[in-house]
């Protein structure tokens, strides 16, 4: 424990942390703890993530912890949130967690060094610090500090729900089994099932399913719906407990081994209010977890909708190509009074009314308050919803208004729904954008897919291929979102050069501006040896070696890349794709098949010996093979069932 007077003595300088080379700026953070600003205890705590970013220790970190747990011992405003921070720095680093770097097993015995002085907490008046030194406990076991009846206290005595959540979730972690220990919490599972608390009775009967193994009985099944459905959110940070499994993830964990354990709890947690959104959310991972359940997560958001939880309106988005269009008005109607609703939380309205716009509703035109119908939005919220609605439902004068406006995101819908018949009916507007440096890379790429190689889009690519970078690389790291927002206005870089002249080539234009691009601009010509075919053969050298590179989707690229411009799918096609295809152990939850190349091996007629053992589960499989993350477009796992069922066919064919 070391108190600020002796920052100056550390040469923070010399220390890096997460975000620079240069932890000088450390001193300031740890300061600012003790200061009397005014601040809250979360303003105050927040910039100390740079010490822990990506979940890493620096070597500022292990400088800094003995800091840390002076200002927790001191400072009673922030002493629950670094109590806290300290355990994450902690957390899974002991000597028994093979592989971690000598600055993980520094970070963890500096925390050990200052147990003593912290675990006095754990009788502290305020519950959110008996439950931040409750998530130091697991480490006091493991030096022999005897913490349990300590505990035990916590777990019996405590008033405050989630510290006795906590410490009976430390006190199932600690037990060995077989031991006198591991009696006590099978008695204490026992009647915690009929405890007072709900979170105690949602993480016994965790336990209880977790012993049960699938499929679950319906008791701890419906202790655990109604428990959830009852529990009030939890304040503060998340209960990890350094060292043991975070009790929440070991809950999601175990209900998605089962999805009608799944379903059943997000159904009761969402007519019980969807409290915390755990309904809702429940009911999002039910669809990405396991397979043809999107409509049953769809119907229970849609019962999550009159609590109003913004996040409640883009994960009904991310289902909604999953609805039948004939129930697209019902639901409209129901996000209505959401979307016209001003006295709520901006996010929530700018939710309901991206979702109206995304189920084709015109009605949402007249709610947008900066916005007059048929004229160009003024505002990056009013541009968003109306590139949804012109994405729906294919209105040229949308897309004109959406396509001109200064407030045009990259991430808008507009730019990701041009299909080839409404680029080449607003190649003109696009041309626009590509003039005015805006958005070059995906108007540049949607102009290529759609073949529109007129004289107007022709001179501007022509023009861009050939334009020198347009600002300088930052010296000092400090800048780089300043760079990032520049890049977003449209100013010239080398993207921007590369995919005009990548597209230029695909448009039947002069290809050498593309097949004189560095080597180290792999975006560029890997799209270009993708796209024009034998054109493409000075790239060969570039593709052969890309084949036998160790990252799976550059060898799948340089497959498809070798076929385009060989026309030999056998030369080196074939033995790539079957490669990557052939190795899966579904015991071993080994990384499954890139389904483009299962599915350019069915398109070839082509299905090696290796992978016919596992067509059978990848198509049928009830629970997804690759994890589904709807945000990102068409499931991968729906792509693999399809690829598997085409290869059955095949099989079935001869």
């Amino acid at each position: 424990m070391r108190p600020p007077e002796e920052l100056d003595s550390v040469d923070w300088a010399s220390l890096r942390h997460g975000l620079r080379a240069d932890a000088s700026n450390v001193p300031r953070i740890i300061r600012a703890l003790y200061g009397d600003d005014g601040r809250s205890a979360r303003e105050r705590v927040s910039p100390l993530w740079v010490l822990t970013r990506w979940n890493e220790v620096y070597s500022a970190t292990l400088a800094a912890i003995p800091f840390l747990a002076h200002a927790a011992a001191h400072v009673p405003l922030v002493r629950a949130g670094l109590i806290h921070r300290l355990a994450d720095i902690a957390d899974g680093r002991g000597p028994e967690c093979a592989g971690r770097g000598d600055e993980d097993a520094a970070a963890h015995d500096l925390v050990l060094a200052e147990l003593p002085s912290l675990l006095r907490f754990l009788e502290d008046p305020d519950p959110a610090t008996r439950r931040a030194a409750v998530s130091l406990t697991p480490l006091a076991s493991r030096v022999g500090e005897d913490v349990w009846d300590r505990l035990v206290r916590r777990y019996e005595e405590d008033p405050d729900g989630q510290v006795r959540a906590d410490a009976f979730s430390a006190l199932a972690g600690l037990a060995d089994p077989g031991g006198p220990r591991a009696e006590a919490v099978r008695r204490w599972t026992a009647g915690a099932v009929t405890d007072p608390e709900p979170l105690v009775r949602a993480r016994a009967a965790v336990l209880l399913l977790e012993r049960a193994g699938t499929p679950y009985p319906v008791d701890p099944v419906e202790v655990l719906a109604e428990a959830r459905a009852r529990a009030t959110p939890g304040k503060g940070p998340r209960s990890t407990l350094a060292g043991l499994p975070d009790p929440d993830a070991r809950e999601a964990r175990v209900l998605g081994a089962d999805p009608g354990a799944m379903a059943l709890v997000a159904r009761r947690s969402i007519a019980a209010g969807d409290r915390g959104e755990r309904g809702s959310r429940l009911a999002a991972r039910l669809a990405a977890t396991w397979r043809d359940r999107d409509e049953e997560a769809f119907d229970l958001l849609r019962a999550a909708l009159p609590y109003g939880h913004g996040d409640t309106f883009r994960r009904l988005g991310e289902l909604l190509p999953y609805v039948p269009r004939a129930d697209r008005p019902a639901i409209a109607d129901e996000i209505l009074p959401h979307a016209q609703h001003t006295g709520t939380d901006g996010y929530r309205l700018r939710s309901a009314r991206l979702l109206l716009g995304r189920l084709g509703d015109a009605r949402v035109e007249a709610l947008l308050p900066h916005h007059r119908p048929g004229t160009v939005p003024d505002t990056e919220d009013d541009a968003d919803v109306l590139g949804e609605l012109a994405a729906a439902t294919g209105r040229l004068d949308l897309w004109r208004s959406v396509l001109r406006s200064a407030h045009l995101r990259q991430e808008n819908r507009a730019l990701d729904a041009l299909s080839p018949a409404v680029t080449a009916e607003l190649h003109l507007e696009l041309v626009a954008l590509l003039h005015a440096r805006r958005h070059v890379q995906p108007v540049a790429t949607a102009l290529a897919e759609a073949g529109v190689a007129t004289p107007e889009v022709m001179a501007a690519l022509t023009e861009l291929s050939r334009e020198p970078d347009g600002y300088e690389s930052p010296a000092d790291e400090q800048n780089f979102w300043d760079v990032m927002a520049i890049q977003d206005r449209g100013t010239a870089t080398a993207g921007n050069r590369i995919t005009a002249a990548v597209a230029l080539a695909r448009l039947g234009g002069p290809p050498e501006p593309a097949l004189t691009l560095p080597a180290e601009a792999s975006g560029g010509w890997r799209a270009l040896a993708r796209h024009v075919g034998p054109a493409g053969r000075p790239l060969l050298p570039l593709v052969e070696a890309a084949l036998m590179e160790p990252a799976p989707a550059t060898r799948l690229w340089a497959a498809h890349a070798h076929l385009r411009i060989t026309g030999d799918p056998y030369a080196r096609c074939v033995p790539v794709l079957a490669d990557l295809v052939r190795t899966w152990d579904e015991q071993a939850h080994g990384t499954p098949p890139p389904p483009s190349a299962l599915a350019m091996l069915a398109e070839l007629g082509i299905t090696p010996d290796e992978i016919r053992p596992h067509l059978r589960t990848w198509a049928d499989s009830e629970r997804r093979i690759i994890p589904c993350d709807a945000r990102h477009g068409p499931p991968e796992d729906d792509l693999l069932r399809e690829a598997a069922r085409a290869h059955l066919s095949l099989l079935a064919d001869r």
